[in-house]
């Protein structure tokens, strides 16, 4: 196998979750990005996200998680306040109507997750998150040398 085929390779089971995770979302009729979102505010403790958290949390521009924002507020399942602590950023809460609709999305997701979870051998848990940080590590390494 190339390296050119290991890197494909690496991307390629990267994506993959993703496009599980797409699929999820389709069925509740919403973007990958959208469901990320619920998924990110609902697993805080108290159901907030600062506006650039999630862009970081995403990894979307900050002009897409604005897109998907606008969205969910006319659709009345998030309410943005400006942050008190920090005046040029903003906070996203859920309302009474996005707390049921996060649940109803995110619970049963966390359910498969931990399911799945469970079903893998922890030494290859390690040894997945070890390679990939360890690949990303390097990379970033190699292009912060030019």
């Amino acid at each position: 196998m190339t390296n050119r085929e290991k890197i494909d390779r690496i991307y390629e089971s990267a994506q993959k979750i993703d496009q599980v995770y797409d699929v999820w979302a389709t069925k509740y009729k919403l973007t990958l990005y959208e469901m990320m979102m619920f998924y990110e505010i609902f697993q805080k403790e108290n159901r907030e996200i600062t506006q650039k958290e999630l862009s970081m949390k995403l990894g979307a521009p900050k002009t897409s998680v604005n897109s998907l924002i606008k969205k969910q507020l006319n659709a009345g399942y998030i309410w943005m306040q400006v942050n008190p602590q920090n005046k040029r950023e903003k906070i996203i809460s859920l309302t009474e109507s996005g707390e049921r609709f996060a649940r109803n999305l995110v619970q049963p997701l966390f359910q498969y997750e931990e399911e799945v979870i469970g079903m893998l051998d922890d030494r290859d848990v390690e040894i997945v998150i070890t390679v990939q940080n360890k690949f990303a590590d390097i990379l970033l390494s190699k292009m912060e040398d030019i």
